[in-house]
């Protein structure tokens, strides 16, 4: 019996997808009559309403304030009435949000900070109007982009990384954003000058099938010799971030270590032009671009979306389904998580909305490891997953925490590339979902 694997070292070959909205412009999506906020839309603590059903906002208001040091604000993108505060579904289960009754009057609130001062601004005000916007990782990770700016004390940066690789199949968000706003995402690197004084290099990291995206981000820097635009080869996951610190910066976090170990900070480039904005304009983050894709979709389009907007009305801005689906992911296929309920809302980090067809959503029946090792090499933090997998199965937590479970980036490589289709992502997040219930208690 033989097998045809399409992996290789740290990394595999899915098929890419992206050519139906590569080349799409942005364009505004409708804005629904119910927008949804759910307050955890980040790592770390939930955020805590400080709205109460029968207020009034206004666009750029804030609804919830972060709740401790790993959290952020979340702002309404709408204005109108706050009609509940309650548990919705969100995209991988269901969280307390704050219910909004848009007036479709666009009545904004007053910017977080004074518009056109962002070339002016110290170091402590720039972090100060990040944490302020409630800005966090919107290349699907949300970790509060204030504290990762904010290294340890004794930690000197040298290295600025810009992630925009985005490896995952279908998405084309960060494609479209480098493509027409290189200019603000310049505009944000050029801020981290002010963060990292010993800041020597910049790189700016993407996968060469965007030709089109280099060039712009080429152009873009042209007058600063200390920002190098680096093509990558074209495999997943490249925009990890250790696999973008080895091969732009090359040096090697430790497992469990953090960038900041090695002199480096990694930042997407929505997330960059984000501060960049709030910096320059005084807007909180309160839309994103997202692109919604897939082979029942009618008509792919790029998105730039008011964050709350139920996922449902970008698919009806999309003409709607022309045949069955048979999964709806909110993300890509190696990452994403299946949604049921199309009334869930988009959120910080949502980069994507992708359909499957019944036939691309099939997985196939569930059969015996059968030793092949591919899940190990195609593993981009050198875990071993089927060895996490089953330690969770037996119940064995420690064990599956002494593995490395941890360390797990959730890139799914390791399920994509299993033969014998065993869920090997879903047991490892589970593991890790089990390791911090643990330790909590």
């Amino acid at each position: 019996m033989s097998f045809s694997f399409m992996g290789k070292h740290n990394g595999s070959h899915p098929e890419e997808n992206k050519s139906r909205t590569s080349k799409l412009p942005i364009v505004d999506a409708s804005v629904p009559k119910i927008m949804i906020f759910p307050v955890s839309m980040h790592i770390g603590a939930p955020a805590k309403p400080i709205v109460e059903v029968g207020d009034q906002v206004k666009v750029g208001q804030i609804l919830a304030e972060e709740g401790g040091f790993v959290s952020a604000h979340v702002y309404s993108s709408v204005s109108g009435e706050v009609i509940a505060i309650e548990k919705r579904g969100v995209i991988g289960g269901e969280a307390d949000s704050i219910i909004v009754k848009n007036d479709y009057k666009y009545l904004k609130a007053d910017p977080i900070v004074e518009p056109g001062r962002s070339q002016d601004m110290s170091k402590d005000e720039i972090i100060s109007t990040v944490r302020k916007a409630g800005i966090v990782g919107m290349g699907g990770a949300t970790f509060p982009t204030a504290v990762k700016l904010s290294p340890p004390p004794g930690m000197t940066i040298d290295t600025l990384i810009i992630n925009g690789a985005e490896c995952e199949p279908y998405s084309t968000s960060d494609h479209r954003v480098m493509v027409e706003h290189a200019d603000e995402i310049i505009s944000g690197i050029n801020l981290s000058r002010t963060l990292f004084p010993m800041l020597r290099r910049i790189y700016i990291g993407i996968e060469d099938n965007k030709p089109d995206a280099i060039k712009a981000l080429e152009d873009a820097s042209a007058d600063f010799d200390d920002i190098f635009v680096r093509p990558l080869k074209t495999m997943y996951p490249q925009g990890s971030e250790k696999n973008l610190i080895k091969n732009l910066a090359g040096r090697e976090v430790s497992p469990g270590g953090l960038p900041a170990e090695v002199r480096c900070v990694v930042a997407n480039t929505s997330t960059i032009r984000s501060c960049y904005r709030a910096c320059e304009f005084g807007e909180p983050l309160i839309e994103r671009i997202v692109s919604v894709s897939g082979t029942p979709i009618k008509e792919p389009k790029n998105l730039r979306v008011k964050i709350g907007t139920p996922m449902d009305s970008l698919i009806e801005d999309c003409g709607g389904f022309a045949e069955v689906p048979g999964k709806v992911l909110g993300g890509g296929p190696m990452m994403g998580k299946p949604v049921s309920d199309l009334g869930v809302p988009i959120i910080k980090g949502t980069t994507a909305i992708t359909v499957l067809n019944p036939e691309e959503a099939e997985i196939g029946d569930e059969q015996d490891c059968i030793m092949c090792s591919e899940c190990i090499n195609v593993c981009p933090v050198s875990l071993q997953p089927i060895l996490i997998s089953e330690a969770f199965e037996r119940g064995n937590i420690d064990k599956a925490k002494e593995l490395g479970a941890m360390d797990c980036i959730e890139c799914g490589n390791c399920s994509f590339i299993c033969p014998s289709k065993i869920p090997l992502l879903d047991n490892i997040r589970s593991a890790k979902a089990a390791i911090k219930q643990k330790e909590e208690k």
